[in-house]
């Protein structure tokens, strides 16, 4: 058909303009894509029409991608670090379980997980860990409204564990180092959390005004508690020691604090020490200081202030533990039968003195004992083997191997074994008191003491082994 029929043929049926051609020019050649200019542009999206950090209703990605930009965004948001591994395990678990992509979760979903766990024996605190990360990450931050309707697990009202008095006492008299002692110390004391006391300065220390400033604790928040007055002196002695700047436990010097799981073996071993029947942790000295507090008629808003509580309904539940008047009230069974009240438990001198933390003393005096046990002479020289007996309160430790030569006329040398040796002999000393025999002013003194020993015993007619004591200073 030539052109002007088909032209009519259009123009006749679908009123088209006469020659118009559709999908051609004029001249019948077709369309070509427009370039330059004419380009078609990529459409312009509003940002603010998709306010979700993951818009499920838009993209649909895997789980680890998902779990990704959730992660990225509570960091963004200054989540704390334990929170944010808690909700992605949270997530993790639950995504696992769906085995499906995230964009086709359900709120029968949630519930069918959420019973599964109740069932599987999970508590109520990590079901409801579960169930804020996917309202977190679902509902809050996708737009999906998976968990509407759903409402945190009822927790088990539990009585917190608190330490008596004597407990105390005996908790503290059995810190094994300094350590230890200040540690568990400042936790009674001041009622701080162990994560608030393991990550103390020295220049948290106000001596002035006698208080310790918590820096961000628990909610990201600042506040001040009291300076225990019986750990002023060595507390004093040691921020002059180690600098303002420095954490109070840092054992190694390295300018990083105790993690928390060392001081809660610390607690363990002091409680296993003290012989404690009850299950006490680091947290229970946190509501012994409180409880205690509100025996001695405390006012319960400062106790929430020291605490740090938010709410004081949180406080109020160590006025079910406190028992101010418990020497004027007595069961009435014990009124009947005529038997007195409780006295008030005081605690000795001795007993008071061995609470407060203080630096350790100098050490005293090392006694030690210089035995020539073989002699032998060779060329007219002098050979000896020698060993050290350390007397200790409850061992005696022989340190040997230890040999004297003669080099030539008057001129003597002394060969001391490797450490390594003595590491078995050397355990049951004192830390200060190995110091000091690995020190060189040790090997100093057995050059200057055990040639003139050996000359002595070569020289007795009798050749019966020289054994003299020295002390060392």
């Amino acid at each position: 058909m030539p052109p002007s029929a088909f032209s009519t043929t259009l123009s006749s049926t679908a009123n088209y303009p006469p020659g118009f051609w559709p999908g051609r020019y004029v001249d019948a050649t077709p369309y070509r894509p427009a370039r330059g200019r004419y380009s078609p542009r990529r459409r312009v999206e509003d940002a603010s029409a998709t306010p979700w950090v993951v818009d499920l209703d838009r993209v649909d990605p895997q789980g680890e991608d998902m779990i990704r930009a959730i992660v990225r965004e509570l960091r963004i948001r200054f989540y704390q670090k334990r929170s944010v591994t808690s909700y992605r395990h949270a997530l993790a678990g639950f995504l696992g379980w769906l085995g499906r992509l995230p964009a086709a979760a359900t709120r029968d979903d949630v519930r069918d997980y959420l019973e599964l766990m109740v069932e599987g024996g999970a508590s109520s605190s990590w079901v409801s860990v579960v169930l804020s990360a996917i309202r977190t990450a679902f509902d809050k931050m996708c737009g999906r409204s998976i968990t509407l309707g759903l409402m945190t697990p009822r927790r088990p009202h539990r009585m917190p564990m608190v330490l008596s008095t004597q407990e105390v006492v005996r908790l503290l008299q059995a810190a094994p180092s300094l350590r230890d002692k200040l540690l568990l110390g400042l936790m009674y004391a001041t009622g701080a959390r162990v994560s608030e006391v393991i990550r103390l300065r020295w220049g948290d220390f106000d001596f002035d005004r006698g208080v310790v400033r918590i820096w961000q604790g628990k909610g990201r928040k600042d506040r001040d508690v009291m300076l225990p007055e019986s750990f002023r002196s060595v507390t004093t002695e040691l921020a002059r020691l180690q600098g303002a700047k420095g954490y109070v436990f840092d054992p190694s010097g390295s300018g990083r604090h105790i993690c928390q799981r060392t001081a809660q073996r610390a607690m363990e071993r002091t409680v296993a020490l003290a012989k404690l029947t009850k299950p006490a942790t680091c947290h229970t000295l946190r509501h012994s200081f409180a409880t205690h507090l509100l025996e001695h008629g405390t006012d319960i808003r400062f106790i929430q202030k020291l605490l740090g509580h938010e709410r004081l309904e949180t406080t109020t539940l160590y006025t079910r533990l406190a028992q101010p008047d418990r020497q004027r009230v007595q069961s009435p069974l014990d009124t009947l039968v005529g038997v007195p009240p409780p006295a008030s438990p005081s605690i000795s001198a001795t007993a008071s003195a061995a609470l407060i933390p203080s630096l350790p003393r100098a050490p005293t005096t090392l006694r030690l004992s210089f035995e020539i046990t073989s002699i032998e002479t060779a060329d007219c020289n002098l050979s000896a083997c020698a060993q050290i007996q350390i007397a200790t309160r409850d061992h005696r430790v022989i340190l040997d191997g230890i040999r004297v030569r003669e080099l030539r006329a008057g001129w003597f040398s002394v060969d001391v074994p490797l450490a390594e040796r003595w590491d078995a002999a050397l355990r049951w000393l004192t830390p200060a008191e190995r110091d000091r025999i690995l020190d060189p002013t040790f090997y100093a003194l057995l050059q200057k003491e055990l040639p003139a020993r050996a000359r002595r015993a070569w020289a007795a007619s009798s050749g019966a082994p020289a054994v003299s004591t020295t002390s060392v200073s």
